[in-house]
């Protein structure tokens, strides 16, 4: 369950991150405004939840149901965040490095400007694997869409997570929105 549960949080941790979109030294910085944004995220999930059957086998026939019942019922609801970009968080390039040191994980960069990012990553572990592609578009610096596909397996267990995400700068003061919330 912990493999499931991960990668989901790093699939809605991506669609969350509306301009998540630079930090390695690969990656251009993007072309926003800081200031308060506000992203729209559209998930579609679709597949069998990817938890190894030996830990389904360990759990009660109830647990089971509420856990495919709660992700399915929160993967496929559009969500509304408000973010606030500072200028230190658009230098430190929005953290986009899930990974980290990890070498199971391979990042490829596409493309990377100031108005486009594209990339390709691949986590092959024992619990299973996942590929995620994400492309985002900045427009004007006050809006930014993109989509973000991931599929992760374990066993014979395939989800797929297709996200939309659409972003719009809101204005420069932030008001009492510090990072990111949920609006609904």
């Amino acid at each position: 369950m912990r493999f499931a549960s991960s990668k989901l949080l790093r699939v809605a941790y991506a669609s969350v991150a509306v301009t998540v979109l630079a930090q390695a030294a690969d990656i251009a910085m993007p072309n926003i405004k800081p200031g308060l944004w506000q992203v729209t995220t559209n998930p579609q999930m679709s597949g069998q939840l990817p938890i190894p059957d030996d830990q389904l086998a360990k759990m009660p026939p109830e647990q089971r149901a509420r856990i495919e019942a709660a992700v399915q019922a929160s993967a496929n609801k559009p969500r509304v965040y408000r973010e606030c970009m500072t200028p230190e968080k658009i230098a430190r390039g929005f953290e986009i490095d899930r990974h980290g040191e990890d070498s199971s994980c391979q990042r490829k960069v596409i493309t990377s400007s100031s108005s486009e990012l594209k990339l390709h990553d691949e986590c092959t572990k024992p619990e299973g694997k996942s590929i995620t592609d994400v492309h985002f578009k900045v427009k004007g610096g006050e809006q930014m869409n993109g989509q973000i596909t991931a599929v992760i397996t374990s066993g014979t267990k395939t989800m797929t997570v297709n996200s939309t995400v659409q972003g719009k700068w809101l204005g420069a003061s932030c008001g009492t929105v510090t990072d990111a919330e949920l609006q609904k």
